[in-house]
């Protein structure tokens, strides 16, 4: 019997991305095939996010076209739009089957049901006996994009129920694999070659939280212990819970990216306790000035909304006050997207939407000028990098990212990609740095 053949197409975070790879590996357990594109594929599954309005109505649109053009195939929407969504789906037949993100790893033994006559086309259940762990040792053989680098996830969900965000509904409450498996999972990727590692959750900071397993700080530690890696990253981080031991292991451990991620969100405290963040912009402050204590060189990046519901003048100054002080490398700044079934859904918004683009271009204004300043600093710096690609520009070039998560482009070949390198940094164009390798 010919094996039918499926197509992933992800959307969104890097948990879903994640996700995916999961998705594939069940896949060809199950005995599918991938196909190289949607067209050559009998079953196209669509990994989606919810995380803002825009995201589904981006997904929705991709869905549809495909349910119109490829008529004979089995279209499967799994993900966080999903667990969201996908009674709706099912009910006007949008498509075949829904599967939601307790479900996802075990995505090919539910198609592999349905095909062969049992009809059960919804998988969205959030009970604990339905989750299926992000830890699987057959990953271990799966290729990466970057076949030197794994992303690892160490948490799943989240309890912290920002007042605007979906996670928590979407992906359920935080669920913490156990530090053994995470230490062995990881163990064995560096004896199989692996030299960077990406440590994965909604909120790391929370890790063992729910299962009075090792801090998250011990859990990186152990991490960057582990022989053969080169590069340990960690995202995302939550202020509320992000500790000093947490800077000093980085500290104490070269390995470890310098490159912080934390959201800030507003610069206001009126406005970080109607989004329910449970930190003040003192207690923020107190993380960055341990950072710049602790670590003789790092970057931090941030996520920043404006427009929330109630945010005055003085709100939205406030947030520009926070960005010109903490001088942030780079930051994903949004206005303010309404996310049905949040605590903030039905809070009245005082602003008009042209007012909430106004204070976002503002923003971005201020940090591009800050960026552009960070980036300038570097130059005549020594860096640390470790190829990714050819360069766009140029086939006698490669791109990097330093440990502070600057992208460098240096004279190189595809010999490179993979490899740690020592670099200068001699120039600046736009906004990418360039270099040349220290023999």
């Amino acid at each position: 019997m010919k094996k039918l053949k499926f197509y992933i197409e992800t959307f969104g975070c890097q948990m879903n991305k994640s996700d995916s790879e999961l998705m594939d590996l069940s896949m060809n357990n199950s005995g599918f095939s991938p196909a190289a594109d949607e067209g050559d594929a009998d079953i196209v599954i669509f990994n989606t996010c919810s995380v803002r309005n825009h995201a589904e109505e981006r997904a929705l649109s991709r869905i549809r076209r495909a349910r119109s053009s490829l008529p004979q195939s089995i279209i499967v929407v799994a993900g966080c739009m999903a667990q969201r969504l996908g009674t709706d789906l099912l009910k006007d037949d949008t498509v075949q089957m829904v599967v939601g993100p307790y479900n996802t790893p075990a995505i090919g033994r539910h198609l592999d049901m349905y095909i062969n006559g049992r009809k059960h086309r919804e998988f969205l259940s959030q009970e604990p006996s339905d989750f299926h762990t992000r830890i699987d040792h057959d990953l271990v053989q799966h290729p990466d994009v970057k076949p030197w680098h794994k992303w690892v996830t160490i948490t799943h969900g989240c309890t912290n129920f920002c007042s605007y965000c979906i996670v928590p509904y979407v992906r359920g409450t935080l669920i913490s694999f156990p530090s053994e498996q995470i230490l062995g999972y990881c163990s064995l990727l560096a004896e199989q070659g692996i030299t960077e590692i990406s440590l994965l959750g909604q909120n790391v900071n929370q890790y063992g939280q729910d299962s009075n397993d090792i801090p998250f700080y011990r859990l990186l530690e152990g991490v960057a212990a582990i022989g053969g890696l080169e590069r340990v990253n960690f995202l995302t981080s939550h202020p509320m819970d992000f500790s000093d031991d947490i800077i000093k292991v980085i500290r104490d451990n070269p390995v470890i990216s310098r490159s912080l991620h934390l959201p800030l969100q507003s610069g206001s405290d009126r406005i970080l306790a109607k989004m329910n963040r449970h930190y003040t912009m003192a207690h923020y402050m107190k993380i960055v000035e341990t950072a710049q204590r602790e670590l003789d060189y790092h970057s931090m990046s941030t996520d920043l909304i404006v427009g929330y519901p109630g945010e005055t003048n003085e709100d939205y100054r406030k947030t520009l006050d926070a960005v010109k002080t903490i001088r942030y490398d780079d930051a994903f700044t949004y206005a303010y997207s309404p996310r049905e079934g949040t605590a903030a859904y039905n809070e009245v918004e005082t602003i008009t939407n042209e007012e909430k683009m106004e204070r976002l271009g503002g923003l971005i204004q201020v940090q591009r000028a800050i960026s552009a300043e960070k980036l300038r600093s570097r130059i005549n710096s020594r860096e640390d990098l470790i190829i990714e690609k050819i360069s766009k520009k140029s086939p006698n070039e490669v791109m990097g990212k330093t440990f502070l998560n600057h992208p460098v482009v240096i004279p190189g070949s595809s010999d490179d990609i993979g490899k740690k390198l020592r670099v200068t940094i001699t120039g600046i164009k736009g906004s990418t740095l360039y270099g040349k390798r220290i023999a």
